[in-house]
């Protein structure tokens, strides 16, 4: 960190000087991580920790902590060094549904000079499915890409979605795959391992082109996993080529501002009602006379005047 003075003195000569200040700043304490990270399967615990050290000659002691949104639990405060070192252990409780959540812990400190601190860490809970897709909701061909499909020898469209476990110590296999939903022959699958048991992936072709419009489908794997017997995945295509918005015409070296604008549509003329007479158009208003131009005085010829001799 660096910081300046100045300092105003009577000296004429030099009557103000500046003073250069540097030095490191030290955090009183110091977290690791930085942001927590709970993450598993669902139906399970969640739990992590957190390190505090003392950053300073002070010595320090871990209070307690708490949860802005009460998503996190604080397990427990294990002292490794007095004064010097702490675990803060965190627990969050299981889900049924896969999501990620987050929260803020508040860790409270006090230091040997009597002054309580406080520092915030971000805490990010993922309760994951057992098997996840990468990318997540649906698998998109645009029309720039099926536009290749009319020009022969052109690289093939297809987009590929990696399946892998979540779980430590898991292991699943693909048993089959099928498109629904779509145009017979449009969409072609396959697969292909890259740690069997782990990690798969799955690729995705548009095989042919289609009229103008969109095109979907679903994806279902099949797998052997107990818990997640199938994975869905949405199938997106576009064919053709979007309708141009027509706009005017601009003549070169006219400007957009002078666009004759369409003539207003006339109001009807509104009608005065009396009671017991027979309604009448409301009358107009004269329009207003303009001033005759004023006549301009006659102009008199110019005679000559007569040349000597004559």
């Amino acid at each position: 960190m660096r910081k300046y003075a100045t300092v105003s003195c009577n000296d004429p000569r030099q009557p103000q000087i500046r003073l250069n200040i540097g030095g490191k700043l030290r955090h009183v304490v110091k977290v690791a991580p930085s942001s927590a990270m709970l993450r598993g399967a669902i139906g399970t615990d969640l739990s992590g920790f957190i390190t505090v050290t003392k950053g300073t000659d002070l010595d320090i002691t871990v209070t307690g902590a708490t949860s802005g949104k009460k998503q996190v639990i604080l397990h427990d405060i294990v002292e490794v060094a007095a004064g010097e070192k702490y675990e803060v252990h965190l627990a969050a409780p299981q889900a049924m549904v896969p999501g990620m959540l987050r929260d803020v812990l508040t860790i409270e400190v006090v230091c040997s000079d009597g002054e309580i601190r406080t520092t915030a860490i971000p805490v990010t809970i993922d309760h994951q499915a057992p098997i996840s897709v990468i990318p997540r909701g649906n698998v998109v061909f645009q029309r720039k890409d099926t536009n290749r499909l009319k020009v022969a020898g052109t690289a093939p469209v297809k987009r590929d979605l990696q399946i892998y476990t979540t779980a430590p110590g898991t292991t699943f296999s693909i048993t089959g795959m099928t498109v629904e939903g779509a145009p017979d022959g449009l969409f072609h699958v396959t697969q292909r391992a890259l740690r069997p048991g782990e990690r798969y992936v799955v690729t995705v072709e548009v095989t042919k082109t289609q009229p103008a419009g969109n095109a979907r489908g679903t994806l279902k794997i099949q797998t052997d996993h107990p818990d997640m017997p199938e994975v869905t995945a949405r199938l997106y295509a576009q064919f053709g080529v979007p309708t141009p918005t027509r706009r005017p015409s601009i003549v070169p070296g006219q400007s957009r501002r002078a666009i004759p604008k369409p003539n207003p549509v006339k109001k009807p003329v509104p009608v005065l009602q009396i009671p017991g007479q027979k309604p009448q158009p409301k009358p107009k208003q004269p329009d207003p006379v303009k001033p005759a131009p004023k006549p301009q005085p006659p102009v008199k010829p110019v005679i000559p005047a007569p040349k000597p001799g004559e």
